[in-house]
């Protein structure tokens, strides 16, 4: 039997299998079946072994090829204003919503970080947090303390991250 492949029960394995086959017959063109034994487990395989097997409907596949990038070279010495003006004429509205989605996104973005680091500043309480129930071991209350710490560092450079992205998005 050509093409068969048996399916454990692991999620991983089992959609590397389906990719691997349902690939292979797109190439190939024929049909393809899913065969249940008695026992459950599932078999794919390229011929109808009769009980147990259904043919496996495949929708075809729709390709849509990426968007070409915008060239961003600086026009030549002496270049005349309508080249400048040609150059952003040919930007579509969808590069503009684009480009403002985007802004949305990292100012969203920036929102929550900034109220992230305000809560952690807050329970860090420049350095003496308060000691929690669960913290009568000194060590644990050091150890959040110093994941505190770590996570304020991280925020802010989350942050910083951010603002320069948007700097670099407005120009």
């Amino acid at each position: 039997m050509m093409g068969v492949a048996k399916v454990s029960r692991k999620p991983a394995f089992m959609v590397s299998t389906i990719l691997m086959v349902v690939g292979t017959v797109y190439a190939k063109g024929t049909e393809m079946y899913v065969c249940t034994a008695a026992d459950g487990v599932r078999t794919y395989q390229n011929s109808d072994s009769g009980q147990g097997c259904v043919p496996l409907n495949l929708n075809p596949i729709t390709v849509v090829p990426a968007p070409k990038p915008v060239s961003k070279t600086p026009p030549a010495v002496g270049g005349s204003a309508s080249r400048k003006t040609a150059s952003l004429d040919s930007r579509t509205s969808a590069d503009f919503n684009a480009k403002d989605d985007r802004m949305k996104i990292l100012q969203e973005e920036l929102r929550l970080e900034e109220g992230k680091l305000k809560s952690l500043q807050d329970e860090y309480k420049g350095g003496q947090p308060d000691r929690l129930g669960n913290e009568k071991n000194y060590q644990k209350y050091l150890d959040r303390t110093s994941r505190l710490e770590k996570d304020i560092k991280t925020t802010n450079e989350n942050i910083d991250i951010l603002k320069a992205e948007l700097i670099r998005l407005s120009d």
